[in-house]
């Protein structure tokens, strides 16, 4: 194994206002910012493990509606004054995720680093990485966490698989070619 990269970006510190709550939550003092700073600490000290930051899009930070709150508003089987805290998501936009993935991948064949990548990722963002990398003859592998992948992501992997039975929806989901 070459290496394990990990990409996420670093807890939000901003203050974000909670339309509920009718107040301003100071995200840097909530338990998940400790237990984020403290998961991405430990990661860095494992052997052979890189983590990869990229940025928030913190000034973008809002408390939405969830779609089920929102959807059960609308057929009337909520009322506003049934909401509660759990009716809201805390929406912040990675940056720069994706790209960093992106030449890491072509970096890695490049330099013939690798023969296989095996790539954890829930979206079809990475098609022209994936189709650089096969064209470099690295054996190119998604799991998805069991989600279904578009067309032109299937095209260009080599194979499908999950790994952790927990994201398949059958429990043992397979395909490699």
């Amino acid at each position: 194994m070459y290496r394990v990269l990990y990409y996420d970006c670093a807890p939000s510190e901003k203050k974000v206002y909670h339309p509920l709550l009718k107040k301003t939550v100071d995200l840097k003092k909530e338990n998940l910012y400790r237990w984020n700073i403290d998961f991405l600490n430990a990661l860095r000290t494992k052997r052979k493990f890189a983590v990869r930051l990229g940025k928030l899009a913190d000034e973008q930070a809002v408390y939405n509606l969830s779609y089920e709150a929102t959807k059960a508003l609308l057929s009337g089987k909520k009322t506003i004054e049934n909401l509660d805290e759990l009716d809201f998501t805390l929406s912040i936009k990675q940056k720069g995720i994706d790209t960093r993935i992106g030449i890491d991948i072509v970096s890695m064949a490049l330099k013939k680093q690798v023969d296989k990548i095996v790539l954890i990722a829930g979206d079809s963002d990475f098609v022209p990485a994936a189709k650089f990398a096969r064209r470099e003859g690295i054996d190119f592998v998604l799991d998805a966490m069991g989600a279904s992948i578009k067309p032109e992501l299937s095209e260009h992997i080599d194979g499908l698989t999950t790994f952790v039975s927990s994201f398949s929806k059958d429990k043992s989901t397979t395909s490699e070619s």
